[in-house]
C-alpha cells in the first residue's frame, strides 16, 4: 500500500488515492474539511492561489522516512511516536520549515502530516495536527 500510494502521490493522481484510501472500507482519515472527499480536498490545497500546500510532496517525502510500528498499525514518521529520539527529528529536515520544527521539537510534539496503513495493507490515516 505504501508503494501504491507513493506512486499515485508522484503522478499527482487524485482520483487513485482517493480510490486507495477506501480500497479496504471506510475512507482514510485526513486533516482539514470533513464535508469532502480526501481528493478534492487535496487538489484544493495543492492548488490554493494564496498560499499552497505541497500536499503530495510532502506524503510522498514522510512515506519515506523511517516507521514504527504501534498494535497493528504502521505510523511515518518515527517523530511522533512518544520519547522521539534525535534521529527521528534529525529525519525531518527539509519537510518542513526550520523554524516550525523547532518549535515542534521544543514542545514535545510532533504535529505534521503522518501516515498510518495496518499490517494488512489498509490506509487509515493522512492527518496533520493534534
Amino acid at each position: 500500500m505504501r508503494e501504491r500510494i507513493i506512486a499515485a502521490a508522484v503522478a499527482c493522481d487524485y482520483a487513485a488515492l482517493q480510490t486507495l484510501g477506501d480500497e479496504k472500507g471506510k475512507a482514510v482519515r485526513f486533516s482539514y474539511d470533513p464535508d469532502q472527499d480526501m481528493a478534492t480536498t487535496w487538489r484544493i490545497q495543492e492548488e490554493w492561489a494564496e498560499a499552497p500546500q505541497p500536499v503530495l510532496s510532502r506524503l510522498v517525502q514522510v512515506l519515506n522516512l523511517p516507521f514504527y510500528q504501534e498494535g497493528n498499525l504502521i505510523y511515518w514518521p518515527t517523530a511522533f511516536r512518544e520519547g522521539a529520539t534525535d534521529a527521528d527529528w534529525r529525519a525531518l529536515k527539509g519537510l518542513y520549515p526550520d523554524d516550525q520544527l523547532k518549535a515542534m521539537r521544543k514542545d514535545k510534539s510532533y504535529l505534521g502530516l503522518r501516515v498510518g496503513i495496518t499490517v494488512d495493507g489498509d490506509w487509515q490515516l493522512a492527518v496533520a495536527g493534534d
